[in-house]
């Protein structure tokens, strides 16, 4: 996560996200548990909509890096950033994590997996979008021209890159959940992106006003992001329904350590 976006994070209105939000999710995730687990420890829990079930059943601790989301965690919790855990090593039976990995830049991203790793004695349970294409939810700050991702997503995973941050872990399970989704054929995009105007890249106009509000990661300017028809971008996105198939919008995966 880069400095911008953990201003844009920091600023999150965390009363707006719930459990009732993902209660499938979360009973996937119950599911996936196995049985000889009896602590947990979820990396990067904000609120603790995820946490704060998964502790009807679980000895868990959460850990994020914003003091006002750990107001919401009603379990053990920890104020730290995901690549610098203040815990001993292999103090749980599983490290969860969710929608984390996607937000954090290279170095991070590689501390973060190792904390993950030193962390658990036995399981991971890893949660990211599948196989997205982020730049389908670029917009265009109108103040500082920045190019950004709508939900400030900078990597992309699918299974097998997944297994490749953990090579010590064996994969036991994968998943894919959530709502169908359709990308972005990336040709399609590049050309959306060249040759159309910013209003015209993602069509939100459907989207009620109150959730089209957005800050900018570079110069921190809240705005809100509209929509304007554009022939050519129209084209495009007619064109890629018809290429681009729908997928699950969630990839969850258990490993073991070997």
């Amino acid at each position: 996560m880069t400095k911008d976006n953990i201003k844009v994070y920091e600023n999150f209105d965390w009363k707006s996200f719930t459990s009732a939000d993902i209660s499938d999710k979360i009973q996937l995730i119950f599911d996936l548990i196995p049985d000889d687990v009896k602590s947990i420890l979820d990396v990067g829990c904000g609120n603790g909509a995820i946490t704060n079930i998964l502790a009807e059943k679980y000895d868990i601790t959460g850990v994020d890096r914003s003091k006002e989301a750990l107001k919401f965690v009603k379990t053990n919790k920890i104020q730290a950033s995901a690549d610098a855990i203040p815990l001993p090593d292999k103090q749980f039976d599983l490290v969860f994590s969710s929608e984390l990995l996607e937000h954090l830049e290279a170095e991070t991203l590689k501390k973060t997996v190792e904390e993950i790793r030193r962390l658990t004695k036995k399981y991971l349970l890893i949660s990211v979008p599948n196989d997205e294409n982020p730049d389908k939810l670029s917009i265009r700050c109108p103040k500082c021209n920045f190019d950004y991702n709508r939900p400030n997503h900078i990597n992309i995973f699918d299974e097998h890159k997944l297994a490749t941050l953990f090579p010590d872990f064996n994969l036991i399970k994968t998943i894919q959940t959530g709502k169908n989704v359709r990308y972005y054929a990336p040709f399609l995009l590049k050309l959306k992106k060249r040759f159309t105007p910013p209003t015209s890249w993602i069509p939100y106009y459907w989207i009620a006003k109150d959730k089209r509000m957005t800050i900018c990661p570079s110069c921190e300017f809240e705005f809100e992001y509209t929509y304007k028809f554009h022939p050519l971008a129209g084209i495009l996105d007619i064109t890629n329904a018809i290429v681009s198939p729908k997928k699950p919008y969630w990839l969850i995966v258990l490993l073991q350590k070997e």
